[in-house]
């Protein structure tokens, strides 16, 4: 996919989130919009240690008493040995204390001495994001390089621990 129509894409996606109606849910609660900060702390592989900022937009709403909430997140994660942006759809409010989950396209870049991998390299590909307890969890991708230098690692499962996205 090129740069545009991952723009394009992302473009859409935020201003379906924008435009969302307030609607009622089964609490008697109405959505409610909101755009916030996108932040996280990671630490895994490839990246060693990374710091991820961006925005989430997305709705709040009530379900069966507990708060909920749909959102579309666009990060940049720079890191010690490579950087990553994500496009993530990401849903909280499972259970009390923060739990929630996020599905992610990511693209991602080494340098330095990353953990598993050769410096220089891009991968593209998918990540699921877990948070069991307070936005603290695991985060588990499927990347395949896509640099037009050959390297034995054509395909390569990432695994990072952290907080936030």
């Amino acid at each position: 996919m090129d740069l545009r129509r991952t723009l394009v894409l992302a473009t859409w996606l935020i201003a379906g989130a924008a435009t969302a109606h307030a609607q009622t849910t089964r609490g008697d609660s109405t959505t409610r919009f909101h755009v916030l900060p996108a932040l996280g702390l990671q630490v895994g592989s490839p990246q060693r240690a990374s710091a991820a900022l961006g925005i989430v937009v997305g709705v709040d709403f009530l379900r069966d008493g507990r708060d909920h909430s749909r959102n579309v997140a666009l990060f940049a994660e720079p890191g010690l040995d490579g950087g990553r942006a994500s496009l993530a759809y990401v849903s909280h409010g499972y259970g009390s204390f923060g739990s929630g989950f996020g599905v992610a396209a990511t693209a991602l870049r080494t340098w330095n001495e990353p953990w598993q991998l050769d410096a220089n390299q891009t991968y593209v590909g998918g990540e699921v994001l877990l948070w069991p307890i307070l936005f603290v969890g695991p985060r588990v991708g499927l990347l395949r390089n896509v640099s037009s230098v050959e390297t034995s690692r054509h395909w390569f499962w990432s695994f990072s621990l952290g907080i936030g996205l």
